[in-house]
């Protein structure tokens, strides 16, 4: 359907009598669940869970752009998600207009698809009626309201949807629970094409063709974020972490790890007893080393502490880095192992991946016949190991201590046969590829967690709690429509807004005070004395104005991250010393019109901060200016409500928190046991040799490797020329 001459546009427009048509405009009617914009239809793409068949929609906008794409698919809000591609539209795929159809259409079949019962259930109660989106705006997806109350438009969207109904009630229905992606060019995500859909593969693993209930202003129901066991076995949360030493040691078998059935002392006190066949070598007989230079055009390695060496992506850096002689670089050989000479003791060891260049400050190491180098990688990021290289490290200061080819190759390690190192790597590769996918589980679960808490914040402050109210339109598009007795105002007439310049820098002629910085905000949803807050100077006139009150509410004025625009704090008691700080504006509620906690509240949800998304200004850093944070529209309920409101929010999402702080220590709980699993597997405490191990896709090991892509050494001592 390609629409593009005015004829051709002309001969689409249709025109809908609304009492006997199904019209939806709003997500939380009775057909509101139609829309691009309804939350509770999840999908999954080549693996990536998706929230919404808008972020989908718009994320194919850009298949040669893959970081605009994850921008879109990161935002939890199908609006923001809009809104995010706002900057990129003239960078869209340039035969868009031509095939935007055909990809709705495919759309819409994949959100069919993979949420089978809800979302058929909702396209056969609209019978054989007309399905038409009304919209303020856009006749070409939807149809307009005119003045004898009919809709007109094209409602492209409303057609779409009508076209698969009629599928759905043919002989065949089962023909669409399989989703062939549209014979379109260059269909991709994160530049991998597009594979075909199947029914029963929702976005977050909801139960194989069990789909999540689509309750509209909804949180997730509790029962759908249950996790698997790390070797899927339906165990509770607290059995997860109270077996996992037997899952882990197991592996594959049930029965539980036991050591080898002979020692012998290694004369090495932080190896103590050791297999009776291993052997104990000097580094020198293990490996030899490289030092090869002027191999400018290779890709520069970097480390990670707990996945070793990588390839550097040198367009998403942090921080850019200066590289100016290339030709200094040591070529490190794929199989090679290079560690960092001053982050040794820390772990900054790993094997090359391919052929790339280190740092000057890296010594890189050949093996020699019989050394398996991924053995050797894990041994020497254990902490008995990592301890021992202060011993063998020269320097003046310690933590500045440089561990030299010359005195590594005089360290002593643990050399098992040849086999058995490669079937210790299989071992622990195997293991730490479910450890990861018990993590990646418990990381999807607090992300779920997380947004059950914010669909209790959204509904509370733009709907409240009384399920029976009457709602009237709030006038603001953001917002939409509002509890009858409710209003709609601008912050500058509920609250004093003050944008702070108070500065870090210290100055003997002001006052001592405690700084409030934009960090203390990330990290915390309440400003409090137990804090450790920055020490600074301040005038009196910015004491008096940016010193702390009860009730107050900080927000970020500025930021590097579109992300980071308007997150807010709140200040539950005055901090007599502790005042606002710069690249952050101080909220003070005029007292008699809102609560602190609720205007706190209402900055957090998600119609009130996507105003101020879209304000932000900037290209490399984005900032709020002064009356765009004035000028916001905040929901207002009576102040006896407000405070009814304020309770129910901090008694639900207290739950919440406390589950999502139970998923973080089961996280922790695990990292720990396999750091300690690897630590007794390569130095022999417990035999591995009679356990079958499985290969491990290579796509597992990736995804190893991107969980911890968070761990890589930055600053002095990095693989950069300033080493």
């Amino acid at each position: 359907m390609t629409l593009t001459s005015e004829a051709t546009r002309n001969s689409q427009i249709r025109v809908y009598d609304p009492a006997v048509s199904v019209v939806f405009l709003k997500t939380n009617e009775r057909f509101g669940g139609l829309s691009n914009m309804a939350p509770g239809f999840p999908l999954r793409i080549n693996g990536i869970p998706i929230r919404t068949s808008e972020a989908l929609y718009q994320a194919c906008r850009f298949p040669h752009m893959p970081d605009v794409q994850r921008r879109i698919l990161d935002e939890h809000s199908p609006m923001t998600a809009k809104m995010r591609t706002k900057p990129f539209r003239s960078q869209s795929r340039p035969d868009w207009d031509n095939v935007r159809v055909k990809i709705m259409r495919w759309c819409l079949r994949v959100k069919l698809a993979q949420n089978w019962h809800t979302f058929s259930e909702l396209l056969l109660a609209t019978e054989d009626r007309p399905i038409v989106e009304q919209s303020r705006k856009d006749d070409f997806w939807g149809a307009k309201v005119t003045k004898n109350g009919t809709l007109v438009g094209m409602n492209v969207l409303g057609r779409l949807l009508m076209e698969l109904r009629e599928q759905l009630k043919s002989e065949d229905p089962e023909s669409l629970k399989i989703v062939e992606p549209p014979p379109i060019p260059e269909f991709m995500l994160f530049q991998k094409p597009i594979e075909p859909v199947y029914a029963g593969r929702s976005a977050f693993n909801f139960g194989e063709g069990e789909d999540q209930k689509h309750r509209p202003n909804s949180p997730p129901i509790q029962r759908d974020l249950m996790q698997t066991s790390l070797f899927e076995q339906p165990e509770s949360s607290q059995d997860q972490i109270t077996n996992r030493e037997e899952r882990l040691g197991s592996t594959i078998k049930s029965e539980k790890l036991q050591p080898y059935p002979e020692y012998k002392d290694s004369g090495q006190p932080f190896l103590g007893k050791i297999p009776a066949h291993w052997n104990l070598f000097r580094n020198g007989r293990l490996f030899s080393q490289r030092n090869e230079t002027g191999f400018g055009e290779l890709p520069i390695l970097e480390v990670s502490l707990k996945t070793g060496v990588r390839v550097r992506d040198m367009d998403n850096l942090k921080r850019k880095q200066v590289m100016s002689d290339r030709e200094k670089y040591k070529r490190a050989a794929q199989g090679d192992i290079a560690y960092n000479m001053m982050r040794m003791w820390q772990g900054a060891v790993g094997v090359a991946p391919v052929d790339g260049l280190v740092s000057p400050a890296y010594v890189v190491v050949r093996p020699l016949p019989d050394v398996d180098c991924h053995y050797f990688s894990y041994l020497f990021r254990t902490a008995s190991y990592m301890n021992e290289v202060d011993a063998y490290s020269r320097g003046i200061v310690k933590d500045r201590n440089r561990l030299y080819w010359q005195d590594f190759k005089r360290m002593p390690s643990l050399v098992p046969p040849i086999e058995e190192q490669r079937h210790i790597t299989r071992f622990l590769e195997a293991v730490g590829s479910k450890v990861q996918r018990f993590i990646r589980n418990k990381r999807r679960l607090i992300d779920l967690l997380k947004e059950q808490k914010q669909n209790v914040i959204n509904q509370a402050v733009t709907r409240g709690l009384d399920p029976k109210v009457k709602f009237k339109p709030s006038g603001v598009e953001w917002i939409g429509d509002i509890p009858e007795h409710w209003e709609a105002r601008r912050l500058r007439t509920l609250a004093a807004v003050r944008a702070s310049g108070v500065d870090k820098n210290t100055n003997e002629d002001e006052v001592p005070v405690m700084l409030c910085n934009y960090v203390d905000v990330y990290k915390n949803d309440r400003i409090t004395a137990a804090i450790d807050f920055m020490k600074a100077t301040a005038t009196l006139e910015e004491i008096r104005a940016f010193e702390l009150k009860a009730g107050d509410v900080i927000i970020t004025k500025d930021s590097e991250s579109w992300d980071d625009i308007a997150i807010p704090t709140f200040v539950p008691e005055a901090l007599p010393g502790v005042v606002c700080a710069y690249h952050l504006a101080l909220i003070r509620p005029f007292s008699g019109e809102i609560e602190g906690e609720f205007l706190f509240r209402a900055f957090s949800s998600d119609p009130v901060a996507d105003q101020f998304r879209i304000a932000a200004t900037g290209v490399t850093r984005f900032g709020l200016a002064q009356g765009a944070i004035k000028g916001a529209f905040f929901p207002l309920p009576p102040l006896e409500e407000q405070r009814v409101i304020i309770a129910h929010i901090n008694e639900k999402c207290a739950e919440i928190s406390q589950a999502i702080s139970r998923a973080e220590r089961e996280i922790e709980l695990m990292r720990e046991y396999h750091t300690r699993l690897i630590s007794d597997v390569v130095t022999g405490q417990v035999d591995v040799s009679g356990i079958e191990v499985p290969e491990v896709a290579e796509e597992e090991l990736m995804a190893l490797e991107e969980d911890t892509a968070d761990d890589v050494i930055d600053g002095e001592g990095d693989m950069d020329e300033t080493d």
